[in-house]
């Protein structure tokens, strides 16, 4: 309990993050990070920026690290996408996960799930053609390099 660690990775809407967790109990953890694509592939024309608020719920067998190594998320993410078109959502995410312990300090932890899109605000360029609506549900995923402290 009280442990810290800091995870680095990509993902599909987080873009590559970082962020901070915070163990306040022995299986559960909060965490805040950022994210961007920084103008690279899939979206290399768009801007796009990301904030993450999340908690987790590790459970399964313990790993080298002393954790469980399955990990329940519950995401809120706020991010800001476009060029021509800046959209503004708030998406809702819930993963699967699982950690997988290199070291007693690093591991790797993969994620998948859906995002539950809520469109905030659309801002349209001057004659900017309409270009359709965010889906309401996609697919959600990432990769991340944990250090635990």
């Amino acid at each position: 309990m009280g442990q810290h660690r800091i995870r680095i990775g990509y993902g599909l809407y987080q873009g590559f993050n970082i962020s901070a967790n915070y163990f306040y109990k022995d299986n559960l953890n909060v965490g805040i990070g950022i994210g961007s694509h920084f103008g690279l592939p899939p979206i290399e024309d768009d801007r796009h920026f990301n904030v993450i608020l999340e908690h987790n719920l590790h459970f399964g067998g313990v790993n080298k690290q002393n954790i469980k190594s399955w990990v329940f998320s519950q995401q809120l993410m706020y991010w800001e996408q476009g060029s021509n078109e800046t959209w503004r959502i708030l998406s809702p995410s819930i993963t699967v996960g699982r950690l997988f312990a290199l070291s007693k300090r690093i591991g790797l932890l993969f994620e998948v799930g859906p995002a539950f899109n809520l469109v905030l605000d659309v801002k349209r360029e001057p004659n900017t053609e309409y270009s359709g609506w965010m889906w309401p549900v996609l697919y959600n995923g990432r990769i991340q390099v944990v250090y635990l402290f």
